[in-house]
């Protein structure tokens, strides 16, 4: 082997291994290439998830905000409705109180008319009665008078008497 062949040789080994070396590192370097897309494109899944989770974040955050309000308006209906019922209960209570009032003079209205009634009747009986007693002096008056009458009759018809006569009418009127 001549120096030539040799340098020729060690050229050619030291080519190949520069070859080899370069088809290595280009090999490195489409690796790294691929390593790295797949890093950008999990990079870019990493950034979709996190926008859309901070999306999903805000509308979270947006309907805790109306669901705050929410309660908010329903703690104030639910206060609207406590004064209301307040209210109405006090009503209730004035409105029970008159009933209890009118009814216990309802009570007493009722036990006076019964009275009347009782009174009424009492007096009614006893104008029936009156009317029944006046009725029987008007017929005892009238015979009364009637009676009367007659005594004058009798005594203008017969002739004044003497007093044997007077003596014994005398006697008879005792």
């Amino acid at each position: 082997m001549s120096k030539y062949e040799k340098g020729d040789a060690k050229q050619t080994s030291l080519l190949d291994v520069l070859k080899k070396k370069m088809r290595q590192a280009r090999e490195e370097a489409e690796q790294a290439k691929d390593e790295a897309d797949e890093v950008k494109r999990m990079l870019e899944e990493e950034r979709k998830k996190r926008e859309d989770a901070e999306a999903e974040v805000a509308a979270l955050n947006r309907r805790i905000v109306l669901a705050e309000a929410e309660v908010a308006s329903l703690n104030r209906r639910m206060t609207l409705l406590e004064e209301e019922l307040e209210r109405a209960e006090e009503r209730l209570k004035v409105a029970t109180e008159k009933m209890e009032e009118a009814s216990v003079n309802c009570d007493e209205s009722e036990r006076a008319r019964k009275s009347m009634e009782t009174r009424s009747q009492q007096d009614e009986e006893r104008a029936n009665l009156l009317e029944v007693q006046v009725d029987e002096a008007k017929v005892i008056a009238e015979d009364a008078d009637r009676k009367y009458e007659e005594v004058q009759l009798n005594i203008t018809s017969k002739p004044i008497p003497t007093s044997s006569s007077t003596i014994r009418l005398r006697t008879t009127h005792r």
